[in-house]
């Protein structure tokens, strides 16, 4: 949403997002911030405005109107390398802002104050009446107290609806691996969302479906677990290219009898014309106007393909989050170790490369992270059921274990923002879904 370069400083990203969010923006913007002296200000004053004195801050607007910020609306003023429209530049003045702390607070809120009033400015309100005035000043406090709030939000739906790229959509992250595979989450994942002071807290649960192994067991844990008083609201999402059917209406039926809020994604729009989309809308309208009064709270189209709604969908959770702080530190994304997430990225490009080639998947155990080497040394052992299917995974000549590995890597690079060797071995451990001590070595 906010790109802020310059002089940044950690509260300034906060407080644009809660601003962001009390003017219902919508758009990525970038702002450019330069920290400043008196000397410096009164320069600056004299050179823009000609005027010979210092002030506490100053404000360039880029744009004459404001609208959702997209390359369509800002052709001029879009910065395709920042992916943003700019919005313009604020410069603060620190000494101005140290002698208003002897009166009115800390340096630091006073510093925060001048960036929210300048950001305001860029944005097209202004103090030239009292009325504009109150206006500004109502703003400016709403963004300074604003507390910190969060939400715990459990993300269900039959295999393969599109859960896990809902979450990565929305936290911006890939916390969750995606295949074309059902059931390709098997643990319940957590996802975070931090923008201004408010939190978003996922759980990424598998596909809802009949367990076989004590890994499908797990696999259904997880999702009982997520709905037995984890959450705060619950997420259904439907795939809408098979419609809706009476499984999916025996789950939001259940779910309709708990107090946590009820969302509807259905996802895939991306797929099927309107005329398709509008006959699975008219069978949940019932479920929107219960007698009983426990509705679902909305119906949300969405692609996480093309990322239609999806911020409609980022809206409507922060507009659950409740008052006590956030539940994790704000530059975390997810709570899963480093060495679950590397395994998980293994089993994904697995899962995409074997397609239907392994009946049940495969299941990876990483042995190692040495960050003492460089490049990072990263070991991993790819389980799998059966002899026949350890040729395969391997290919001809180790060709497929080779692609599994360099497609891996490049994801686990960006993951820890350096250079990786992943050395991949194959091991079969039959029957290894139902062996418990292999379920924990991997992570489950």
């Amino acid at each position: 949403m906010f790109k802020l370069t310059g002089d940044t400083q950690a509260g300034f990203v906060r407080l644009a997002e809660i601003v962001y969010d009390i003017l219902g923006l919508k758009g990525n913007v970038s702002v450019d911030i330069e920290l400043i002296d008196d000397a410096q200000m009164k320069e600056l004053n004299a050179r823009t405005r000609g005027v010979d004195s210092t002030t506490d801050v100053l404000s360039f607007p880029s744009l004459t109107e404001i609208k959702e910020f997209t390359q369509k609306n800002y052709p001029q003023d879009y910065d395709k390398l920042q992916g943003a429209v700019v919005l313009g530049e604020i410069a603060i003045n620190t000494d101005a802002a140290a002698r208003q702390a002897e009166e009115y607070g800390t340096g630091e809120r006073e510093i925060n104050y001048l960036f929210v009033h300048g950001l305001l400015h860029l944005l097209g309100y202004d103090h030239m009446t009292d009325e504009d005035k109150k206006v500004m000043r109502e703003f400016e406090e709403s963004a300074l107290s604003a507390e910190d709030k969060s939400v715990v939000v459990a993300v269900i739906g039959r295999p393969n609806a599109g859960k896990s790229s809902l979450v990565n959509a929305i936290v911006g992250e890939k916390v969750s691996i995606v295949s074309p595979k059902p059931q390709t989450t098997r643990d319940r994942i957590t996802g975070i969302c931090t923008e201004g002071n408010k939190q978003i807290v996922f759980l990424d649960t598998p596909g809802m479906f009949k367990p076989r192994t004590k890994l499908d067991e797990h696999m259904d844990k997880s999702v009982k677990s997520s709905l037995g008083g984890d959450a705060d609201v619950v997420v259904i999402v439907l795939d809408c290219t098979k419609g809706i059917t009476a499984d999916d209406e025996k789950l939001i039926s259940e779910r309709l009898k708990n107090r946590a809020p009820l969302y509807i994604v259905l996802n895939k729009t991306d797929l099927k014309g309107y005329g398709d989309i509008y006959p699975i809308l008219d069978k949940l309208n019932p479920y929107m106007s219960r007698k009983d009064g426990r509705n679902i709270k909305d119906v949300i189209p969405t692609s996480c393909r093309t990322g239609r709604n999806i911020d409609t969908v980022k809206s409507a959770l922060k507009s659950e989050c409740k008052e006590g702080g956030f539940l994790f530190p704000p530059d975390e994304y997810t709570d899963r170790p480093v060495k679950f997430m590397i395994g998980e990225i293994v089993r994904e490009k697995a899962l995409l490369f074997l397609q239907d080639e392994i009946p049940h998947g495969v299941g990876i155990c990483v042995l190692g992270v040495d960050e003492s080497k460089s490049p990072t040394h990263i070991t991993a052992d790819v389980i799998v059921d059966k002899q026949s299917h350890k040729q395969i995974v391997i290919g001809d000549n180790g060709a497929m274990i080779k692609r599994i590995g360099q497609s891996a890597r490049r994801d686990i690079e960006q993951l820890l923002d350096r250079k990786v060797f992943l050395e991949l071995f194959v091991k079969v451990r039959p029957g290894w879904r139902d062996r418990q001590n292999i379920l924990r070595d991997i992570g489950y």
